[in-house]
């Protein structure tokens, strides 16, 4: 059963995408930060690079119509259209987009929601849509937590 897992009223979203991101690709399924669009892909390609110089968040972009990058822990990419992912891939979702819909579901989701009552009111609607797909779903409030 896939998984999507919520982190709400999340104070600083860069800051916590990247920390989420390092404890991620200690797995071994592949990791992919899904952001909203090809900006946001060039300035969290910044973040990753900038983000605690003593860990360095090695991570490759992927370009639409290229294949899944491989050997590499963090994949990042943005877009309008769901990719086909391969099947084991964690996905750091960070876009208003529903990673329940993919053509091929990730076996793992997390959801990153900021602190705005427009994006908390589009995390619930992903939220219910998670459920109604079957997604077991775990909840962390990160209200006044790092």
């Amino acid at each position: 059963m896939p998984q999507a897992t919520f982190y709400t009223h999340v104070a600083d979203p860069a800051a916590f995408v990247c920390r989420l991101a390092a404890r991620a690709i200690r797995g071994r399924a592949p990791v992919l930060l899904w952001v909203e669009s090809a900006e946001a892909v060039s300035q969290f390609d910044t973040v990753l690079w900038q983000f605690e110089a003593e860990s360095f968040l090695a991570h490759e972009i992927w370009l639409s119509g290229e294949s899944f990058p491989q050997h590499v822990p963090l994949v990042l990419a943005g877009g309008n259209e769901i990719p086909t992912v391969p099947e084991q891939t964690v996905v750091l979702n960070y876009s208003p987009d529903f990673w329940c819909d993919a053509a091929v579901l990730p076996t793992r989701v997390l959801e990153i929601v900021g602190n705005g009552l427009e994006e908390l009111a589009e995390a619930r609607e992903r939220f219910k849509a998670y459920r109604q797909k079957g997604f077991h779903i775990e909840h962390h409030n990160m209200q006044g937590k790092a």
